[in-house]
């Protein structure tokens, strides 16, 4: 199973989703973070895809991201502005926070099935 790295600096929004990807995505490993860590811990934890506030993503997309390694923009707001802003800086997908599960696995299962077995 994938790693999952979640970069947010709400708390309550980052344990939330991190209970969520570990009901999900049981033999998933998954990891957790504030944005500020980004990029540096990329590197230590190799996740194959990464949930990261626009912050994050911003951080990130600077070259801080492996290439080939799927990020997730984490927003609380879906305005066009903000879809915008997260195509542009390389983002695979958008994910609404706070977020169930069954948005989670919306989001995220295509781009886990997409990973190379």
């Amino acid at each position: 199973m994938p790693t999952i790295l979640v970069l947010e600096d709400d708390s309550a929004t980052r344990n939330g989703l991190v209970d969520i990807l570990r009901q999900l995505y049981a033999g998933a490993r998954v990891a957790s973070a504030r944005s500020d860590a980004a990029p540096g811990i990329m590197a230590v934890e190799r996740p194959d895809v990464a949930l990261a506030s626009l912050p994050a993503v911003e951080r990130l997309s600077g070259g801080g991201a492996p290439p080939g390694v799927p990020v997730v923009a984490l927003t609380r707001e879906m305005s066009p502005d903000t879809l915008m802003k997260a195509e542009t800086l390389g983002a695979t997908g958008v994910l609404r926070t706070p977020a169930g599960a069954e948005q989670v696995a919306a989001v995220l299962g295509p781009i886990l099935d997409a990973l190379p077995h």
